[in-house]
């Protein structure tokens, strides 16, 4: 394996996904930054921080022959990263300060174009969740949410109560986010924290 195909990405992926140790190496060691400023931003833990690195490249290597399709490999990266972090810390992830900074922090990430595609796909999901609601839930969700209206606004619009329309929203973002836990795995958290800005 020549100086010029460890230069070229492409090449090197190419040579992982063959099983090239070597080349496997060339990889961590231009990567692994990557995942241990991320983990140890999260975790403030040094000694977790390297344990996920190791943890999330050894994946990589397990799943080397899906780099062949990899396009870009620091998107591919960032996913395999962050649902591992997610994992590691679902525990942690009980107290709501730390609830609140990896949610900070991955709202900043949703800059990246792998998450504003991840945005796009979210609001799909959430658009297939109301459109299972129940016919007075979704009436009151959209009112709100799609043409701006207030509850007292719903209320007289629908000629129900105000105290009933916040019970149907109540009940609709309680659906929507069931919806969501189910079918969005371990990127629950991520998605959680930009469906603020979505719902």
């Amino acid at each position: 394996m020549t100086s010029t195909k460890l230069n070229n990405e492409n090449d090197l992926l190419l040579l992982v996904a063959k099983g090239d140790q070597k080349a496997f190496r060339v990889l961590f060691d231009n990567y692994w930054d990557n995942v241990y400023s991320v983990a140890l931003a999260l975790t403030k833990s040094t000694v977790l921080s390297e344990e996920i690195v190791q943890d999330v490249f050894i994946k990589i290597w397990s799943k080397r022959e899906q780099l062949l399709s990899v396009e870009k490999f620091d998107s591919f990266l960032f996913i395999i990263a962050r649902n591992h972090i997610y994992n590691q810390l679902r525990k942690k992830t009980l107290e709501q300060p730390f609830v609140e900074h990896l949610e900070q922090y991955f709202l900043e990430c949703s800059a990246l174009p792998e998450q504003q595609m991840l945005l796009k796909e979210t609001q799909q999901l959430i658009n297939k969740a109301v459109e299972q609601l129940p016919n007075q839930q979704r009436s009151v969700f959209e009112l709100s949410r799609n043409n701006g209206l207030n509850y007292s606004q719903i209320a007289e619009k629908l000629g129900i109560s105000k105290f009933t329309v916040k019970t149907h929203m109540t009940k609709a973002l309680q659906a929507i986010r069931q919806y969501l836990n189910y079918r969005t795995g371990t990127g629950f958290l991520f998605i959680m924290s930009v469906i603020k800005s979505l719902l």
